[in-house]
């Protein structure tokens, strides 16, 4: 991934799983560092500890099943990127899962160590990029909002200067002139 040691959180119940996962992560040509937890509770509680660089999620832990597991890593660590390791070969919720923010769904049976190290490299790449995106679109978003208050500042002080030149002019002024200038005369100077 980079020159440093990726920092994984696995959040897995099945022992047997967990270490066939922690074999493809040494097996893998990146440096990481794992911290493997059974519960999605002890999971949450280890997010606020320190951010890992991803989290391997099982879908069925003791405390959370399915599609409500990845939901309530998302809520807590929006920035962090999410693999699903599932035992199920399940395409209607991988779909789901990505829709709603997961970088990747993994099934666990399938898993080989360049193809976990790959999954995790670039479910990191396209986090950092979504998180670049975002940035970019709240400055855009500010720059716009600037930019609307300096025109409206810009185009309000001649409008006022006209209107108020407008309100002092005589209204025997505005009878002397063609129909179409009193008719505009009449609407600068008008209530705004």
């Amino acid at each position: 991934m980079n020159g440093q040691s990726t920092h994984v959180l696995m959040i897995e119940d099945n022992p047997g799983d967990a270490d066939l996962v922690r074999l493809r992560l040494v097996e893998g040509k990146s440096a990481v560092d794992v911290n493997c937890v059974n519960r999605l509770s002890d999971g949450l509680a280890s997010l606020k500890d320190k951010s890992p660089s991803i989290i391997l999620l099982d879908l069925n832990l003791p405390d959370s099943q399915g599609a409500e597991t990845f939901r309530k890593v998302l809520e807590k660590a929006p920035d962090v990127p999410i693999v699903i390791l599932s035992g199920q070969d399940d395409e209607a919720l991988a779909i789901k899962a990505l829709h709603q923010g997961v970088q990747d769904y993994l099934v666990k049976g399938a898993i080989s160590s360049n193809g976990l190290d790959r999954a995790m490299r670039y479910a990191i790449e396209r986090q950092a990029l979504l998180r670049s995106l975002e940035m970019s679109r709240k400055q855009q978003l500010e720059f716009k909002n600037q930019f609307l208050s300096h025109v409206s500042h810009e185009l309000r002080t001649p409008l006022t200067c006209i209107h108020q030149f407008a309100t002092i002019l005589p209204p025997s002024c505005s009878t002397a002139w063609p129909a179409k200038s009193a008719r505009n005369s009449a609407i600068i100077s008008g209530p705004c």
